[in-house]
């Protein structure tokens, strides 16, 4: 088989820049055909990742959330499948793989890669930019900022750059207006901290924002939280963590297959951590969408 290796060497703040070529080696040594591509930026290695794909039947990531937003971008909807080395900051999609630790897909490689295919859903992302796919959770809201902080804070030191994200955003939270719309029915305006559309459970290294969303069910999840003042936020931020915010009647939690969002602010919106693009989106479910290699 032939097989694409894309890594991610700055992946875990770097730790792990070598994993990639160890990867591939073993991918070689398992008898298949293997290229192997780590760009230093996430242009250039989707770039040459879809050209080198071109030919191969398989792509094996190894990194975080990011690389897999980059492989479902660029094998999702087709008949090429995926593989997940986890290796970044943010694991969320291998775990919800059942891919635990990279010692564990490492272990497990040679019988994912001889492994039957499975199918997952995928979330289409339409905007006024163009169209991207994810894997794991669309946000608009307070994830969203802490993204797009990390990206900025170019002057604080990498391996503590999501951190200080986290905490600028707790600091200083924002409200935005926005007009929703779920399966087409009517619009709703919310004025909200708290805007995700969910195919994943969590996200952000293991945050349970959606803990009935399945990878699965051909359905996304719309989780919205109702305005609130700063203390009730940070109260509402702590059960976020445990995933025991679903349970507060100032959260609503929609299961559906499409999802529109508009503002009539400027609005970045992330998925998989990652930029996409900007308010007004589209949001539809891709059922099954996605062929993964994982541990039997």
């Amino acid at each position: 088989m032939r097989i694409v290796v894309a890594s991610n060497p700055t992946a875990s703040l770097g730790r792990n820049g070598a994993l990639g070529a160890i990867v591939a080696a073993r991918v070689a040594d398992l008898g298949h055909e293997v290229e192997h591509i780590a760009a230093a930026s996430y242009a250039g290695q989707l770039e040459q990742t879809r050209f080198a794909m071109i030919r191969a039947e398989a792509l094996v990531v190894v990194g975080g959330d990011g690389m897999v937003h980059l492989g479902v971008n660029i094998v999702g909807g087709t008949s090429k499948r995926l593989l997940v080395i986890p290796a970044g900051s943010g694991n969320d999609f291998a775990a919800g793989l059942g891919i635990r630790s990279t010692q564990a897909a490492l272990d497990g490689l040679e019988a994912m890669l001889a492994a039957v295919p499975d199918r997952v859903d995928l979330i289409r992302i339409e905007h006024p930019d163009g169209v991207a796919i994810a894997a794991g959770i669309v946000s608009v809201g307070f994830d969203a900022d802490v993204n797009v902080r990390s990206f900025r804070f170019t002057r604080v030191p990498a391996r503590i750059r999501y951190q200080a994200s986290i905490l600028a955003t707790v600091l200083r939270p924002r409200h935005r207006t926005f007009r929703v719309r779920l399966d087409g029915g009517a619009e709703r305006s919310w004025r909200t901290l708290v805007a995700a559309i969910a195919n994943n459970r969590t996200f952000g290294g293991g945050i349970p924002v959606a803990p009935s969303a399945s990878l699965r069910d051909g359905r996304l999840t719309a989780v919205f939280a109702d305005e609130l003042r700063y203390p009730a936020f940070i109260a509402l931020l702590a059960r976020v963590f445990r995933g025991t915010h679903v349970r507060d009647r100032r959260i609503t939690v929609t299961e559906c297959e499409t999802a529109e969002i508009a503002s009539d602010e400027t609005v970045i919106v992330c998925a998989d951590g990652e930029i996409v693009g900007r308010l007004p989106v589209r949001c539809s479910v891709m059922p099954g969408a996605l062929q993964v290699l994982r541990l039997p």
